[in-house]
């Protein structure tokens, strides 16, 4: 059975903030309601997200606005990360979203390791593309350099 749900944060894989959105009842009553990230869309919640709406849109346009411009600019960047490998180049483990996150943190982009995307685990050395989602419409690609520490 499903619930419909007005997102009070920006939660990854199911929306931003102000948006209408339908989930599981006990995804709802366990996870998004007690953590204060969404309400139930009660005929009263609707009506007062109705009337807040072009507020929303608007602070949702200027949202997708500054994300396409921190895009721009992760675009530019390749962020080099170190790590433990053998003589082969294979990896004592592997990159983590978290570091990843970390290296960007030290560019001055402060991502929540949660909306970083590689497309295969990285487990050698080597360069990677990486993706950041910044906004639901926008994400960015840049490139990830993993070298042997040593």
């Amino acid at each position: 059975m499903k619930v419909k749900v007005i997102l009070q944060k920006d939660i990854p894989n199911l929306g931003v903030s102000g948006e209408l959105t339908e989930v599981s009842t006990g995804y709802a009553r366990n996870y998004l309601l007690p953590h204060r990230m969404a309400v139930v869309a009660s005929d009263r919640a609707l009506a007062q997200w109705q009337s807040q709406k072009e507020k929303v849109e608007k602070e949702k346009e200027e949202k997708r606005l500054q994300a396409q411009e921190v895009a721009k600019k992760i675009e530019e960047i390749t962020c080099t990360l170190t790590a433990r490998a053998g003589e082969d180049g294979k990896l004592f483990g592997s990159v983590t979203t978290g570091e990843i996150s970390k290296a960007l943190a030290e560019k001055g982009f402060n991502i929540d390791r949660r909306w970083i995307e590689v497309k295969e685990p990285v487990k050698t050395t080597g360069s990677f593309l990486a993706s950041v989602r910044l906004h639901s419409k926008v994400s960015a690609t840049f490139k990830l350099v993993v070298q042997p520490a040593g």
